[in-house]
């Protein structure tokens, strides 16, 4: 019997009486491919994966069947192969995987104190994969594949004029807030294409669920009770300042209020960018939902 392999995303999942139930799927040749999977492997919608298939006849028709498969974030990958193979499929974030990752790891190598890198980089290392493949939300901003990354990436470039002017600022505690603060929308959304909230998402939050991480991490290795922990979520907790927006508590140091700002400054700027790509010099955008409804103009300078 013939076998084939391929990379597709799951367009349709059709439940039957048999003990195999039909995917219909689209490769990356954008080709719809009908296959059988067993009933009890449960896939997820609008994700991609890696499939083996062999040849088998089904109802006097030859169709094929799933003999292994595998998700985009468990299949290894090299980060530009996973991106292009994503871009198939997906709107990706306006800047290369593998420069936004030489990013990430640039500012996380400037992490020295003993009891900000291990929690940091064991978080990090724990949710890589997911890391560069998720959205930064659902809608308004960096709402693209890899957008939770690229977000994360620029506001690391924002931090050095900031530690320039005030270099009260401890460069390390900033670094590990930027990274630390959105990591849970990994597990806030469903997926990382046409993502929902998952129930914890609903219930908990990417804010809740990082604090709850990083003092479980802390006690990993034996770090309960020293201060550099308290400050890491305290940066989680309150980063988006107020409370009806998620954080129970408002910046009490100043790399949480730092945090908020540059936060805040890119979600907007990014939005505002690419509301501008979209009209011609001298006109007005139209209400931007994250810039309090205001219309702004592009100016023909």
């Amino acid at each position: 019997m013939e076998e084939k392999s391929f990379f597709a995303k799951v367009d349709s999942i059709n439940e039957t009486t048999y003990d195999t139930n039909t995917l219909s799927v689209l490769t990356k040749d954008k080709e719809r491919v009908t296959i059988r999977i067993d009933e009890n492997e449960k896939l997820k919608l609008n994700a991609v994966y890696y499939f083996e298939l062999e040849q088998i006849e089904f109802k006097e028709k030859l169709q094929y069947l799933v003999t292994k498969f595998e998700s985009i974030e468990e299949k290894d990958l090299e980060i530009d192969v996973r991106q292009e193979l994503m871009s198939s499929f997906y709107e990706y974030a306006p800047k290369n995987a593998s420069e936004i990752k030489d990013i990430v790891e640039s500012y996380l190598n400037k992490l020295t104190n003993p009891v900000i890198k291990d929690i940091v980089m064991d978080i990090y290392e724990s949710k890589k994969a997911e890391f560069y493949l998720y959205p930064a939300a659902t809608k308004f901003h960096h709402a693209y594949i890899g957008g939770l990354s690229y977000h994360t990436s620029t506001m690391l470039k924002l931090i050095d004029g900031f530690k320039e002017v005030y270099n009260f600022i401890n460069e390390e505690l900033l670094i590990a807030g930027i990274i630390l603060h959105d990591m849970y929308k990994v597990k806030e959304l469903s997926n990382y294409a046409g993502a929902e909230y998952t129930k914890e998402g609903k219930m908990l939050g990417h804010i809740t669920m990082s604090v709850k991480s990083i003092e479980l991490t802390a006690a990993k290795f034996n770090h309960i009770g020293k201060e550099e922990v308290l400050l890491l979520e305290h940066m989680v907790l309150s980063h988006h300042y107020y409370g009806n927006y998620g954080s129970p508590k408002k910046p009490m140091i100043p790399e949480a209020l730092i945090l908020h700002f540059i936060d805040n400054i890119d979600s907007k700027m990014t939005v505002l960018e690419e509301t501008l790509d979209t009209i011609e010099p001298g006109e007005f955008t139209s209400p931007i939902m994250v810039l309090d409804r205001e219309r702004y103009y592009k100016s023909k300078l």
